[in-house]
């Protein structure tokens, strides 16, 4: 049984690592798709906040109850509390995206050594199959000359 050669040997070694890489682009993908959901949220509420307050000033100039005036300092209040919490939300998924990309990046690391490993078998692979080559041609060579060492 022929001996496998290393090149060959390594092979579920470089899939293994490309399959990380692409897994790990994946899910870099995914959190930064998220991060992005989260800061349109934060901004939906921030300009909502805005309108709301535009429309305190419209009807404290109109005359407003203090009934409605608590209402609106109290739905105000809230919508300042949801904003601060969504700016927490954000800065934890940009956090994520951070461990992602970094994740990402080894494992790209990873698969480009393992591809130069694989890849300098190949060359070490071909040489030695070009020396042998190169010996049986002079092997070959220096039979049809009768033993005789030819000059160079």
């Amino acid at each position: 049984m022929a001996e496998q050669k290393r090149s060959s040997r390594l092979q579920p070694v470089a899939r293994l690592a490309e399959d990380k890489q692409q897994k790990a682009a994946r899910r870099l993908g995914d959190i930064r798709q998220k991060l992005q959901q989260q800061r349109q949220q934060l901004q939906e509420l921030e300009s909502y906040r805005v309108e709301y307050l535009d429309r305190l000033h419209d009807a404290a100039r109109n005359g407003i109850k203090a009934a409605q005036l608590r209402h609106y300092q109290s739905f105000v209040s809230k919508l300042s509390e949801a904003i601060e919490q969504q700016q927490k939300v954000v800065l934890m998924a940009e956090r994520d995206v951070g461990t992602a990309l970094d994740n990402w990046f080894q494992t790209r690391n990873r698969m480009k050594m393992v591809d130069s490993v694989v890849s300098n078998c190949h060359v070490e692979e071909l040489q030695g199959e070009l020396r042998s080559e190169q010996r049986e041609t002079d092997e070959r060579a220096q039979r049809s000359s009768g033993g005789q060492i030819l000059p160079a």
